[in-house]
């Protein structure tokens, strides 16, 4: 009888647990000074739902913590974002390397056309032949390179340079790192992800990729 009680239990535990669904990454804008993430438990579903295209991803170990974010213009959202990354958990604690995943609320440029804008605008960084990729099920392309310039580098991989304030699509990339941009076309929609070595030494780089790698090999779009 009490064998019967416990496995009941078990079962109801189990079964609260899946209804619970996924849990959703803290909200935070990591591109701002007060930005952090926020650590997350290993081997656990969690979920961008504020993301235009809502993504789920399962930790495969506990060093990863993540968080999500809009951004604006003229008071419509405009891009979603979502960060994973080791560490970075405070405003004063840099991430020890970062996947930012970032999409428009609205219609996106193609992926050859966010590629070339990525390649072509600004200056301080150097990038290497692209190749495709295929993540979560949907084909793009996958380049890597490093920030040489004294200054950085911007990246604005979906607003055509028109001068003026920065775009709501933007973010910096310092001197010295090392990055990966992958392009996807999910759903006729192009999604960036882009890896950057950010508080980790360049060499390290290549490190945190294959980390990264098998944290993506669990990303899935929603339908």
């Amino acid at each position: 009888m009490h064998k019967l009680i416990v496995i009941v239990a078990s079962l109801a535990v189990a079964g609260a647990a899946h209804a619970a669904g996924p849990r959703d990454l803290s909200t935070s804008n990591l591109n701002t000074p007060a930005g952090h993430t926020t650590a997350l438990v290993a081997k656990t579903l969690y979920q961008a739902s504020a993301f235009p295209i809502p993504f789920r991803v399962t930790t495969p170990d506990g060093t990863w913590a993540g968080s999500q974010w809009t951004t604006s213009s003229r008071g419509k959202a405009t891009f979603g974002w979502a960060a994973l990354g080791h560490g970075g958990t405070s405003a004063t604690s840099a991430p020890q390397g970062v996947i930012t995943v970032v999409t428009s609320f609205g219609a996106t440029p193609s992926v050859a056309a966010t590629i070339a804008r990525i390649r072509s605008e600004g200056s301080g960084a150097t990038f290497e032949d692209p190749s495709p990729v295929t993540v979560a099920g949907y084909s793009g392309t996958r380049f890597d390179g490093n920030v040489f310039g004294i200054y950085g580098h911007t990246v604005v991989p979906f607003t055509a340079k028109t001068g003026g304030a920065s775009p709501s699509d933007s973010w910096h990339v310092d001197k010295g790192e090392a990055f990966r941009f992958i392009v996807l076309n999910v759903r006729g929609k192009t999604v960036v992800v882009f890896l950057e070595s950010f508080g980790l030494a360049p060499d390290l780089f290549p490190g945190f990729a294959t980390s990264s790698a098998r944290l993506l090999a669990t990303l899935r779009f929603r339908a």
